[in-house]
């Protein structure tokens, strides 16, 4: 499909609004109008769960009477942006996707939400994901599967859907969703946009429903790679060091381990080592071949901590599972009674596990025979997944994105090939940077890029 509409770039959109060529209020009404294009009932998409016009037009209101009034406003003034509804918003529903079984009134707004509208970002709606956020597809028994804005037939990922096909869409410049085991990163890649998996521990992740306490992170969806880094800014990562800018035309050396071309589909390989060749015919790219620990056994090791997490955190917000039987979707259903086995000593032998496969990536960093700019691996072993497939094409998706979110570090979730929509190039890459050096990883991605 061709997007509703092409917005500028954030930096240009917030600039025009400060100097009153445009209205805060107008790129929310535009908003508005194309997000109702695909709500609930609609029969192209249920990207979005919800709508909250009242909610952004006093927002907008407000930004342009400070304006108005020569009073200063953030540096994301005037931009509409989506939110997945798992992230509360005062006075509104949050449903987790689970509707039958999670649906609560916020108290008060999630506080990377928050920020996010004290720096003038203004919320429209609530978006579709998979239930609970268990899943990388983009399907959803309650409210309808979040169709690829690309590839016909085919899903858009999850569990961030619908903020990603929201921004692919152009209905919005931006977008908030959260990442476990992939979902910012790959809903991101099959949908052709960025997506940033910021490092762990960034920020507090209160009024967030947690799929994983210890692997969850939220982060941005944007059409661009400078979106990206300007939707970040200087106050959405405190933790994120802001002098480490890639300088110069020194070569970029990427770390990869070539024995996980074995987990990609033969036309998704054939697409990664394109790519591969296509950066290093400049001659200021090379590839580092490393080996790296077991990415199977981190799997495993992530599956326990999600999973066990998940079932624990469930008990407290919900109550026993076989009381909730008939309100769950078979995907969560079946983890939450798979996890029912797990205990403490599982979990803590788990996290130990992870401790030491996470130090490999940050040391691989600084030795002295192993320095690198970043890391790249493969993001899905195949394209978006057909939706007639389901649920047996969801089961290998995991395999490379779970393990390095396990790692903590940021990680940029992109298509192969950017600008090509095909089910290979959208499998997309992973690209992986120092813990709370996200500006340096976008830095040093544009560079590899050009």
């Amino acid at each position: 499909m061709i997007p509703y509409h092409f917005w500028p770039p954030l930096s240009e959109i917030v600039a025009q609004v400060k100097k009153s060529s445009i209205t805060a209020r107008a790129q929310v009404v535009r908003a508005l109008d194309l997000a109702k294009n695909e709500i609930l009932g609609s029969n192209v998409s249920p990207t979005f769960i919800s709508l909250h016009a009242e909610e952004a037009l006093l927002l907008a209101d407000r930004i342009d009477s400070q304006i108005a009034r020569g009073e200063a406003v953030g540096d994301l003034a005037g931009i509409p942006i989506a939110v997945k509804d798992n992230i509360d918003w005062t006075g509104l529903i949050t449903s987790a996707g689970s509707p039958r079984a999670y649906s609560k009134k916020a108290l008060q707004t999630a506080p990377v939400l928050q920020k996010l509208i004290d720096r003038g970002a203004i919320p429209i709606g609530k978006t579709n994901l998979n239930e609970w956020a268990v899943g990388l597809t983009g399907e959803s028994v309650h409210y309808g599967d979040v169709i690829n804005p690309y590839v016909d037939g085919c899903l858009s990922g999850g569990s961030s859907s619908g903020s990603a096909r929201a921004v692919a869409m152009g209905i919005v410049p931006a977008a908030l969703g959260s990442d476990t085991g992939g979902s910012i990163r790959m809903p991101a890649a099959w949908c052709g946009i960025v997506g940033l998996r910021p490092s762990s521990n960034s920020f507090s992740l209160d009024g967030v429903v947690p799929r994983s306490r210890t692997l969850d992170v939220v982060g941005p969806l944007t059409k661009t790679l400078d979106d990206c880094a300007y939707f970040l800014g200087d106050l959405f990562l405190p933790n994120a060091k802001q002098s480490s800018i890639y300088q110069g035309n020194d070569p970029i050396r990427i770390g990869w381990d070539p024995e996980l071309l074995r987990v990609l589909s033969t036309d998704v390989c054939a697409a990664f080592k394109q790519w591969m060749n296509t950066l290093q015919h400049s001659g200021r790219v090379f590839f580092v071949e490393q080996q790296w620990p077991n990415l199977e056994l981190a799997t495993q090791n992530a599956l326990v901590v999600l999973q066990k997490e998940f079932y624990d955190d469930f008990l407290l917000m919900c109550g026993d599972v076989d009381n909730f039987s008939s309100y769950l979707g078979n995907p969560v259903l079946n983890e939450l009674r798979h996890s029912k086995n797990l205990n403490s000593a599982d979990l803590d032998k788990a996290l130990s596990a992870l401790r030491r496969f996470a130090a490999y990536f940050e040391e691989a960093f600084d030795a002295p025979n192993k320095e690198v700019d970043l890391f790249a691996v493969g993001l899905t072993p195949c394209g978006p997944v057909l939706q007639k497939d389901l649920p047996n094409a969801a089961k290998p998706l995991r395999e490379l994105s779970l393990a390095m979110g396990a790692t903590g570090l940021p990680i940029l979730g992109i298509p192969l090939i950017a600008g090509v929509y095909s089910a290979e190039s959208l499998a997309g890459v992973q690209l992986i940077g120092r813990k709370h050096h996200e500006h340096q990883l976008i830095s040093v991605v544009k560079r590899l890029l050009q």
